[in-house]
């Protein structure tokens, strides 16, 4: 099976085979031959790297359905688009989401990730999921406390708790978040470019905010190909920050919420924009000219040079600045 309109950075690799599936009734029948085999599973592919051929069948989550209810309780099947979601969502009359718009991927992938912007993150939304359990050929259901929520992080990124990257334990099928009627909504408008775009009468308004500095420095991966941040913002401990801003006094430093120490979080973009790599070409993948976060695929790039940029741009950053960049997306087979 070719997978170049399954994964957003369109690189055109393969997999053994791969099922859609459209119905959670289909998954016991589905799943079940899959047990002990090589397996893989994919939302939009919008968070994933694939530099070589996948030996495993690709399980698509297509799920649809979504629903909320007076209190603001939103359940969203894991195949919905996200952005179309939060969309959704403030057109019933419900914020919550609207510091989230436009990030791409399926509802199933968000708590994966804990995706975040703007001052939000999924975990300060969430309630719960469903997933299906290949193993037992079982639903169950994760709390908040469950999955384990950090900075791009969670429990289904953890090979130990959700397995091996070809044999994945849990499929998500369903999610839970609470939102807030229009009228009791509390916006998060704190984020210095949120801020200078203020002030906001409605949460449709800080959506409409997003979207505009989205669209003004990410690239749409429907014209060029690309996973949006492609590495996560390092955070230091506030000895090193004190440090680094001495020698740069320019340097971006960001708080870390809930965090008792004196930790901080830098700008990844500036960064790899001070080592001289915004706009830089290898082959056919780059670095986007706008931002210097978003690596890009202008067309017929492979996963291998992706690898190889990313690697360039992690050595150069470690050689200026002693700071090693872990990246967010996850590499198919794991490197």
């Amino acid at each position: 099976m070719r997978l170049q309109t399954y994964n957003a950075f369109g690189l055109d690799a393969r997999a053994d085979q791969g099922i859609i599936l459209e119905q959670a009734t289909d998954l016991k029948r589905l799943t079940s031959p899959l047990k002990d085999e090589p397996r893989v599973i994919l939302g939009a592919g919008s968070n994933v790297i694939i530099h070589a051929p996948i030996r495993a069948t690709v399980l698509i989550n297509r799920l649809k359905g979504r629903s909320i209810n007076a209190d603001g309780l939103l359940s969203c099947a894991a195949g919905e688009d996200w952005h179309e979601l939060v969309v959704w969502s403030l057109a019933q009359g419900y914020a919550g989401l609207e510091n989230l718009a436009l990030i791409p991927g399926t509802a199933g992938a968000a708590p994966v990730q804990n995706i975040g912007a703007y001052g939000v993150e999924l975990s300060d939304r969430f309630i719960s999921l469903k997933a299906w359990d290949i193993q037992t050929q079982s639903e169950c259901i994760f709390s908040k406390a469950d999955c384990q929520f950090g900075y791009r992080d969670s429990f289904f990124k953890r090979p130990e708790q959700q397995g091996p990257w070809d044999q994945p334990r849990f499929l998500i099928t369903e999610i839970t978040l609470q939102l807030q009627p229009m009228n009791k909504a509390q916006l998060v408008t704190d984020y210095a470019e949120l801020q200078s775009m203020g002030p906001f009468e409605s949460a449709a308004a800080v959506a409409k905010a997003v979207i505009e500095i989205r669209q003004s420095k990410l690239p749409d991966p429907s014209e060029l190909g690309n996973v949006g941040s492609f590495f996560k913002n390092p955070i230091v401990s506030g000895l090193q920050a004190r440090h680094l801003k001495l020698l740069h006094p320019d340097l971006p430093l960001y708080p870390v919420l809930n965090n008792h120490d004196t930790a901080q979080k830098i700008s990844a973009a500036w960064l790899i924009d001070r080592c001289g790599f915004k706009g830089a070409r290898r082959g056919d993948v780059g670095v986007y000219d706008r931002h210097a976060l978003v690596l890009v695929n202008h067309g017929g790039g492979t996963g291998r040079e992706v690898l190889a940029l990313a690697q360039e741009i992690q050595q150069a950053v470690v050689a200026r600045f002693g700071i090693f960049l872990e990246p967010e997306p996850s590499f198919m087979p794991p490197v």
